[in-house]
């Protein structure tokens, strides 16, 4: 239903690799200047880390890829947590990149899911070992998460949380269009609601830090058996958990720089493809199931079918939305576009922008500085959009 598109949009280059300087410092041999340049000081290079999923399917395959400082250290993927109840959480993303003295941090945090129910009863039952599949927990909202379960996991204190309504707007319109699409086939019990949250954060060390986090919580209505009356079973799964630590006063480039990294994030269409078509054969074997068993604790997802999958496709449109409207109200990011048509979102605050094949870029506000002569390697300038 929902996927990270954290953007499934290919940029294609066109420019050749020649021997690389190294990293850090490169003189201007040409045109007889002795001026020298300091990468991180006079230009800035952003590197496309590729996330692997090393044994989740036939092979080891791509999962998504993101833009970050070329000097930083990344770590991190896919691992599958094969044996446990909660089918979606299967799928474990634990990604981590950091600058070389550890200041800069940048976090992806694995999905969560949690079921409730407001009947007693109903509550009871999904405890019973042989029907229960995710964590039995209240629902709550993202900024709920976010001040207890997620700031835990971080390991900081959260100072504030905003639900601001540029970022909840475009998430809750998504939603309403999904109960339209439902109610036109018929159901009519199914309600959606999500909410993505920001927080400051303050590290034990000190450092600041922000992160953002993204909640789909959906509520079946559905006749209580029992009682005669009405009962509603909750399913809450986060959509985008993330978070940067940073030095302290350094708020806005912190801003800039987790808008650049979240608006970069590529999946592998082939790699959300089979995981789409792994979580559908398990709802259909999760429906027969549930069919066999007749009235079970997890009868209300039953009505939706294959509806019920929250494939990685799904959540990764939540997140593209989430991040849209991060970039756009933030304004920590400027499109940039190439010859043939290809276009990115880079940290804002440069005035010239360059691309290589390889999805690494480069950006700097000295207009003597031109990498193709000072690095000696072939970059493509960039023209920055509208």
């Amino acid at each position: 239903m929902r996927v990270i598109t954290m953007g499934l949009i290919a940029l294609a280059f066109m420019a050749c690799s020649t021997a690389p300087s190294a990293p850090g410092e490169a003189e201007a041999a040409s045109q007889g200047s002795e001026k020298t340049y300091t990468e991180g000081t006079d230009y800035l290079v952003l590197k496309r880390v590729r996330a692997m999923d090393p044994s989740g399917l036939a092979q080891p395959v791509e999962a998504y890829s993101v833009l970050v400082p070329r000097d930083w250290v990344a770590d991190g993927g896919i691992t599958w947590k094969l044996g446990g109840p909660c089918p979606i959480e299967v799928v474990h993303n634990r990604f981590t990149a950091k600058s070389p003295d550890g200041a800069y941090r940048f976090d992806f945090y694995p999905t969560q899911q949690w079921d409730w129910n407001d009947d007693a009863q109903m509550r009871y039952a999904l405890q019973d070992p042989a029907q229960r599949r995710c964590t039995i927990a209240e629902p709550m909202d993202a900024s709920t998460f976010l001040k207890a379960a997620m700031a835990q996991e971080i390991g900081a204190e959260v100072v504030s949380v905003d639900a601001p309504e540029y970022l909840n707007a475009p998430l809750q319109a998504e939603a309403q269009r999904q109960q339209q699409q439902l109610a036109a086939t018929g159901i009519t019990n199914i309600e959606y609601r999500p909410s993505v949250a920001v927080a400051t954060l303050r590290f034990p060390d000190g450092s600041s830090g922000m992160a953002l986090c993204a909640i789909t919580m959906q509520l079946t209505h559905m006749p209580n058996m029992i009682t005669g009356g009405q009962m509603t079973a909750y399913s809450c799964q986060t959509t985008t958990k993330s978070s940067l630590k940073f030095p302290k006063g350094k708020e806005k480039e912190a801003e800039n720089l987790f808008t650049t990294i979240l608006k970069s994030f590529r999946a592998n269409p082939e790699w959300t493809d089979a995981l789409q078509r792994m979580f559908t054969n398990i709802g259909r074997m999760e429906q027969n199931s549930i069919a066999e068993r007749q009235r079970i604790a997890h009868d209300a997802q039953t009505q939706i079918g294959e509806m019920q999958v929250r494939d990685w496709e799904g959540r990764q449109a939540e997140h593209d939305r989430t991040a849209e409207a991060w970039s756009q109200t933030i304004r920590g990011v400027d499109a940039w576009q190439d010859g043939q048509g290809g276009r990115v979102e880079l940290m804002s605050g440069y005035e010239n922008a360059w691309s290589r094949p390889d999805g690494t870029y480069l950006l700097s506000n000295d207009p003597s500085f031109d990498p193709n002569v000072v690095l000696q390697e072939n970059w493509q300038r960039l023209e920055k959009g509208r």
